[in-house]
């Protein structure tokens, strides 16, 4: 097979360009196109990320994978006689799945098609799921990313390929998207995720009434509208007292004018892969407080680039918190380490060349390359 210029036909799962996995997609497509490379999207991409991804040079074609069961067995069925005449059309070299699901039909065309199966690693391991037959390449961005399934026995399948960040969306947006609340003279504190339990915001809120230092939090994703977890939230800064140091904003996409803007960035997470945002923070030269959880501890380095607490623990939270609030000496300090190890760790035009040399390897030999 030629593998001059490579097709990598890419199954997104998601739209959200909040989530990392999707811009990863995204700058995936951008680092490796110098190489010689052609991402095509697929699966669920709605019109803003498609409108995103033309604009990007990124084609897109509709159609999505569905998982086997036994009640949805025929709807699998048709999914993979679409996907084999779909497959056999546009000859991609590589399928290259955002998520691996349950035994997806495409990863099972391209299987039947003989076009080996990547995937990104994430979520627990199951036995029973079919794609594990298919999908010959896991890919991680760190080891605690692919933590379940190097326990597994799929481990000789896991590829490390550091990770995917272009520095440059912190400065595309030049403009604030919407005013920020006057600046009080404390101390601001930002967090930016998703508003579900496993961001720790409920312990950062906590943490922030037992502060002994004026500070002011910002807290930032997801709509504050939304039932559920945010309206828990909500309740809780009442309760707490804290609606006068507390300021919600829903997502904004000028994430770099934020950092700008702010103190200190914090990521109380509960769980974790390798969070996006700190990277973000860690460009900004922005002193980052976070959890020993996941891969967190792969880009924090306690004491020098920031501050780790235990998770889900508001006291030793607080305790972080009143610690950077007051010092600007220490708060200037981690920021500027936090900037040079992030200039000196992320390099994205060496992880786009590390997923090309898999992609190739996979093709002429089937193996994995060393990573």
């Amino acid at each position: 097979m030629d593998c001059g210029a490579l097709r990598i036909l890419l199954e997104l799962n998601s739209s959200d360009t909040r989530i990392g996995a999707v811009n990863d997609a995204l700058d995936l497509a951008h680092f490796t196109r110098p190489l010689g490379v052609q991402i095509i999207f697929c699966g669920i991409v709605d019109r803003h990320l498609e409108a995103l991804a033309k604009h990007s040079g990124i084609p897109v074609i509709h159609g999505r994978s569905y998982i086997i069961s036994k009640r949805g067995f025929l709807l699998f069925v048709s999914s993979v006689l679409f996907w084999v005449v779909r497959l056999l059309f546009l000859r991609p070299h590589i399928v290259h799945l955002n998520y691996a699901g349950y035994g997806p039909s495409l990863a099972y065309a391209a299987h039947l098609c003989g076009i080996p199966v990547v995937a990104r690693a994430g979520g627990e391991y199951n036995s029973r799921n079919r794609a594990n037959r298919w999908i010959k390449a896991y890919m991680a961005n760190c080891k605690p990313h692919a933590q379940p399934l190097l326990d597994s026995p799929l481990a000789d399948r896991v590829f490390i390929a550091g990770d995917l960040f272009r520095p440059e969306r912190l400065t595309e947006i030049t403009n604030l998207e919407r005013p920020l609340p006057p600046s009080t003279g404390r101390p601001r504190f930002l967090f930016l995720g998703q508003l579900v339990e496993r961001k720790g915001i409920a312990v950062l809120l906590e943490a922030f009434a037992r502060m002994k230092e004026n500070a002011d939090l910002l807290l930032v994703g997801g709509n504050w509208e939304d039932p559920g977890y945010p309206q828990q939230l909500l309740a809780l800064i009442d309760q707490l007292k804290l609606k006068d140091r507390v300021y919600l904003e829903n997502h904004r996409s000028d994430v770099g004018i934020l950092l700008h803007e702010c103190d200190v960035f914090v990521l109380p997470s509960l769980s974790e892969a390798r969070p996006r945002s700190i990277i973000e923070a860690m460009c900004m030269g922005r002193p980052v407080i976070s959890t020993r959880v996941g891969g967190i501890p792969t880009l924090v380095e306690d004491q020098v680039t920031g501050l780790l607490v235990p998770p889900a623990d508001p006291q030793l939270l607080a305790s972080a918190l009143d610690r950077l609030a007051g010092s600007t000496d220490l708060r200037r300090s981690l920021g500027k380490s936090g900037l040079e190890r992030a200039q000196a760790m992320f390099q994205p035009e060496l992880t786009a060349a590390r997923y090309v040399a898999l992609y190739r390897e996979l093709i002429t030999s089937g193996s994995l390359p060393r990573s």
